[in-house]
This record gives structure tokens, C-alpha cells and sequence, in this order.
């Protein structure tokens, strides 16, 4: 039996969580079966063996989102995927799932000033993704980098698939571009819209 344990208990856990360093972003520490580590999913996040991990994202400055997962205990012989307890599907998935992109966001333009518009996606699936995860994302006209969206000032629907903007002034607006970035509760790989612009007329 593995000193760390076999198994994704809580009491397992807490074991492999040991030699975690601190940083500025706290880990999850995930324990990932045979079923979960040949998934795909979990392949493009780093995971790609049965074991401990320690696992985290996030979005970097030109609004990409990455990946950090390190392995801190290799097992051989893991507990299997359908006695799983931990709820760490956003990072482990157990299934195989896909979410595409069936309508692109629409460019938007428009004569009033201030401007009131949407940018929208709806989306298919395979699989069982579970609940999916919108993050609405913005880029200046002459810009390269994306930054996420919150539901503050102009915007609301910065996580859904539809995004808002209200009494949004030409001289701020003119020219931004939009994006959704795509996820699901369920660990599906992330998939990334078009990107349509807003243009005053």
C-alpha cells in the first residue's frame, strides 16, 4: 500500500498535500485515477499519470489561460474512477466530453451614442461536460493582449454566453473586440470564440 494512500480521501489528501510549497496562488491538490489520466482533457492541463497532483490556472496577461500541475505522488495501483469522493471535476475530468462552438459571437454596429449591444455564442455538446463555464473577454483596437470581463460599469453577462453592453460611449468603445473563452464543471478542454468588434456607424 502507497504511503500516501490509493485512494481520494480527504485523509489522503491532506498527506500529499505536504510538500506543497507556499506561493502567491494556492494549488488544488487532486488525485487523479487511470480512468482520468489517458482522457485527453486532462492531458492538455499537464495531467498525464495517476497519482497526487498539484494543480493550478490561470489567466495570463495577454488573457490566455494557463496551466501549472505537478506530480507529487506517482501510484501504480490507484483506487478506481467509480469510487472517486473528491468534487474536482473542473480540473480532473472523468469523462470524455466536448463543447463546440455551433454560432460565433456577430460583429455589432451601431448609431447611437452612448451604444447599447450584445455579443453572443451557443454552444453544442458531447459527452457529459456538466454545467458549462462562460469567460467573456475584451481587446483594445490597436491592443493584442485580452483581458477578462467582470460585471461592473458598462457589462453584464461577462459569464454567460451572452455579454451586454449598456450606455457604452463611442469614445471609450469604438473598436473593442470580443471574445468567450468556454469550459465546463465537468473537466471539458477549453475551447475560445471568434472575436467580434464593436464599430459606432
Amino acid at each position: 500500500m502507497s504511503l500516501y494512500g490509493r485512494t481520494d480521501s480527504n485523509a489522503n489528501k491532506t498527506k500529499a498535500a505536504v510538500g506543497v510549497a507556499n506561493s502567491s496562488i494556492t494549488p488544488t491538490i487532486v488525485f487523479v485515477d487511470e480512468t482520468e489520466a489517458a482522457l485527453n482533457e486532462n492531458r492538455t492541463r499537464g495531467i498525464d499519470g495517476p497519482g497526487w497532483w498539484s494543480y493550478f490556472t490561470y489567466t495570463d496577461a495577454d488573457g490566455n489561460t494557463r496551466h501549472k500541475a505537478e506530480k507529487m505522488v506517482a501510484l501504480s495501483n490507484p483506487d478506481t474512477n467509480a469510487n472517486e469522493t473528491q468534487a474536482d471535476d473542473t480540473i480532473a475530468a472523468d469523462v470524455a466530453s466536448a463543447v463546440t462552438i455551433t454560432a460565433q459571437p456577430a460583429a455589432v454596429t451601431g448609431a447611437a451614442n452612448p451604444f447599447t449591444g450584445t455579443f453572443a455564442v451557443t454552444t453544442s455538446t458531447t459527452g457529459t461536460p456538466g454545467t458549462l463555464l462562460f469567460q467573456w473577454q475584451r481587446q483594445t483596437p490597436t491592443g493584442t493582449a485580452w483581458t477578462n470581463i467582470t460585471n461592473t460599469g458598462v457589462f453584464t453577462g461577462a459569464t454567460t454566453n451572452t455579454l451586454t453592453l449598456t450606455a457604452a460611449p463611442k469614445t471609450t468603445w469604438d473598436g473593442y473586440k470580443f471574445r468567450v473563452k468556454i469550459t465546463s464543471a465537468g473537466g471539458t478542454e477549453e475551447v475560445i470564440s471568434n472575436s467580434a468588434s464593436l464599430t459606432y456607424a
